[in-house]
């Protein structure tokens, strides 16, 4: 059996953070081949911790677009694989493909599955003429991964979401889906099997959406889907449909902004889409399909835990709570009787072979290396920046010694320790005993021996922010070994008071700011640390005070005769203009518990003109 599974994450760093690590995400999911959409990941962004995870594989493609959004879109697949190398397991890809235009001026290790080509520009009668800028637009979003998996090649997508009134972006919308049409039909015509699968953006049917208003099938893109299916004459099986044609009400994806889980009150736009004939050896296509003959079953996994929604009360108007996690639901396939295959590696395009994943990976041999020693034959030898493995950079955060004073007298020890005096004697002349200098002793003397940190440069200034340590020590106090002799480094003086310092932001853990040096004095601690309880709890009954006068003074609904919720219109002629709404969760219109519709504008002050 091969399991794959498509989840929308809304985020892979928050998702990883949720489940504690990369790899109890991907073992909670329990598949073979697990497609990610919308991870949010900038190339820039990625790091071993949300790329690797031990036992799999991952392919990833990223948002390359300058549009100023920030990291957005994003796609990667991750491959459950016990080798990496010399393996015969289906779920390792032996090709995989970054975007689907065929354009490699963006992917320089990706490989070309199909040897497909697009003789630019195009002319396309919805479109016009395609160029080649047009299709690296499309490819630059990071919304799809291909890898072949022998037996099928997969498409892991997240197709765009727009606004009808956007015409850019429409256009963008439609480009996207008929190149990806023309790739899919390339690599059928070449007798290969294919799997799409991910967040399309689009419900199909009304079937797939609750309340869905009349005409709503008519709408183009819904139009354009519905004709790649089985159904309308299309390559394409609808898996999840195709095995449960009758069943209502099976949503992928809720808005969280109205609590629409809470009702059920969603849309199925996550799919998974299979071409193509069995493994089977039979002349008739038709009557043995890939899905037919290889599907076990598909199903949406709403028993998957996307967030802590363990005693959480009902939503209210999106302030009391809502579902931590993903707004969409995992959906899965389970493949039966595909034959293993011949021995190959991980493609050169996996993350693994990234440079921002690889550059940042350590191997255990890095940690059981001896450090470096040195032999000072004259004063040249020793590099005044501290570039290389020569100072402890943990010993230069807290210090409040001048930097320049001590680089000079370092500078004057180096040379007077060539002429054959001693390094550490010299360098402690002139100076009293708060401060710091630099040990130089025999190898064998840990103890006093400057520790040392592998290719980091020392970069300090006046400017430096100081920890929030510094703000609880004991004005005079040493924080420093007293047996080991550190390089300073100058820090902004804090002036303290006679009282206990605490800081202003109350924003800060209560643990945090009642912690003080263990040298001050008890009860200046408790003092302030009450003060600053006192404070914080009188702030809290002044805003629950306005917030309890605010629900007396707001409309109720008409359908439950609840206090609505206050919103603002975020564009248009009215932009921020305040309106009310009923507050409870958005829900299908025959359910009486659900939102009632009610709307109402906030009454508007008019402006006395002044003679």
């Amino acid at each position: 059996m091969v399991k794959i599974v498509t989840y929308n994450v809304n985020g892979l760093r928050p998702r990883v953070a949720q489940h504690g690590s990369l790899r109890r995400l991907l073992d909670a999911l329990d598949a073979d081949i697990i497609c990610f959409q919308e991870t949010k990941l900038s190339r820039q962004d990625l790091s071993g911790d949300v790329i690797m995870a031990e036992g799999y594989e991952a392919f990833v493609s990223c948002n390359r677009s300058s549009k100023g959004r920030g990291a957005y879109s994003g796609v990667a697949t991750f491959c459950r694989v016990t080798s990496a190398f010399s393996s015969q397991e289906v779920s390792l890809p032996v090709a995989a493909e970054e975007g689907f235009t065929g354009l490699h001026d963006y992917a320089k290790n990706s490989e070309n599955i199909g040897d497909f080509i697009l003789a630019v520009p195009v002319e396309d009668e919805g479109l016009g003429e395609i160029t080649r800028e047009d299709l690296l637009k499309v490819d630059n979003e990071g919304r799809c991964i291909i890898t072949d998996h022998g037996h099928f090649v997969l498409f892991n997508i997240y197709g765009p979401a727009v606004e009808e009134d956007d015409k850019e972006r429409v256009r963008f919308k439609l480009l996207f889906y008929k190149i990806l049409q023309k790739r899919w039909e390339h690599l059928l015509a070449l007798g290969k099997r294919v799997f799409v699968v991910g967040d399309l953006n689009i419900a199909p049917a009304s079937i797939d959406r609750c309340d869905a208003p009349p005409g709503f099938e008519k709408q183009m893109f819904r139009e354009w889907l519905r004709s790649m299916l089985r159904e309308q004459g299309g390559p394409f099986f609808d898996a999840f449909r195709s095995k449960h044609p009758g069943r209502a009400g099976a949503y992928t994806c809720f808005n969280q902004k109205v609590g629409a889980e809470e009702y059920n009150y969603g849309s199925r736009i996550d799919h998974i889409l299979i071409s193509g004939a069995c493994l089977h050896q039979y002349d008739s296509v038709e009557d043995h399909s890939i899905f037919q003959c290889h599907v076990e079953e598909c199903e949406i996994m709403n028993h998957f835990k996307r967030g802590n929604s363990e005693l959480l009360s009902k939503w209210k108007g999106g302030r009391s709570s809502k579902l931590e996690g993903s707004d969409h639901i995992p959906v899965y396939i389970l493949l039966k009787e595909l034959p293993e295959l011949p021995v190959h590696n991980t493609p050169s395009s996996a993350a693994r072979y990234l440079p921002e994943v690889r550059g940042q990976q350590q191997s255990i041999v890095s940690f059981l290396k001896k450090g470096k020693t040195y032999e000072i034959q004259d004063a040249s030898a020793i590099d005044l920046n501290f570039s290389e493995d020569t100072v402890d950079d943990s010993c230069c955060s807290d210090g409040l010694e001048n930097k320049t004073v001590a680089k000079e007298e370092l500078a004057a020890g180096i040379s007077e320790f060539a002429k054959g005096g001693n390094f550490a004697s010299l360098m402690h002349k002139g100076t009293n005993d708060t401060s710091s200098a630099v040990s130089y002793n025999s190898k064998k003397t840990s103890s006093s021996s400057i520790k040392s940190l592998p290719n980091k440069k020392i970069k300090r200034n006046l400017s430096s922010q100081p920890t929030i340590k510094s703000f609880f020590q004991q004005p005079g106090s040493n924080t420093g070994n007293a047996s080991t002799s550190t390089l300073s480094t100058p820090v902004e003086p804090v002036h303290y008071t006679n009282e206990t310092y605490v800081p202003n932001d109350d924003s800060l853990p209560e643990n945090m700011q009642c912690t003080a040096s263990a040298t001050e004095d008890q009860d200046n601690t408790n003092t302030s640390c009450s003060l600053t309880t006192d404070k914080r709890n009188a702030a809290t009954l002044e805003w629950q005070r306005i917030q309890q006068k605010m629900k007396m003074t707001l409309p109720r609904c008409k359908g439950h005769r609840e206090p609505c919720i206050p919103r603002s219109v975020k564009k248009g002629s009215n932009i921020g203009r305040l309106f009310y709404v009923c507050a409870r969760a958005q829900g299908p219109a025959s359910n009486p518990e659900a939102n009632c519709g009610h709307f109402q504008w906030a009454p508007v002050k008019s402006k006395d003109k002044r003679p």
